[in-house]
């Protein structure tokens, strides 16, 4: 009856993430926080799912994952920020070099300190799984990433680029 219930709740976060996700195409900016959100839920979902995940794995695991989500989150928002001024810089095409390299230099800055995050969280990760989760795990998060890219092509208008 359990898997009834996580399974109906699984269906229900995809259509909810379908919808959330036809409506931020249509330039809705506060529906893009909405599908991360649901995102996140599902990831989480279907990590203890795949993963087996005791009562007291998810207890340790899920306050870091959120964390480190919502460190993640304001990092890509920084960056989403950066790349921004940088194409109105290429727009100006008056933009002096140092200025590019200065911008470069903070945008890839943005990008280790998103790595470096997602590796903490990893780290700690590994430390609370056996090894079969630690391999299922890894099996999980390409899947899942996968799984998720497919499925946001598949919903994008024909001829609309996924940005």
């Amino acid at each position: 009856m359990k898997r009834y219930y996580l399974v109906l709740s699984i269906i229900l976060i995809f259509f909810g993430l379908s919808i959330s996700y036809m409506n931020a195409q249509q330039n809705h900016p506060q529906m893009r926080g909405k599908i991360r959100e649901n995102i996140f839920t599902l990831r989480a979902l279907r990590m203890t799912q795949e993963l087996e995940l005791t009562e007291q794995q998810t207890a340790l695991i899920f306050p870091e994952l959120n964390r480190a989500e919502k460190e993640k989150a304001e990092l890509q928002r920084n960056l989403a920020k950066e790349i921004k001024e940088l194409r109105g810089m290429i727009k100006e095409e008056k933009t002096p070099p140092d200025q590019y390299e200065a911008k470069i230099a903070q945008i890839n800055q943005l990008r280790i300190k998103i790595r470096e995050r997602e590796e903490v969280f990893e780290k700690f990760l590994f430390e609370q799984l056996t090894p079969l989760q630690k391999a299922k795990y890894i099996i999980f998060n390409v899947d899942f990433n996968a799984n998720l890219m497919m499925r946001m092509r598949r919903e994008a208008q024909p001829g609309q680029k996924i940005k």
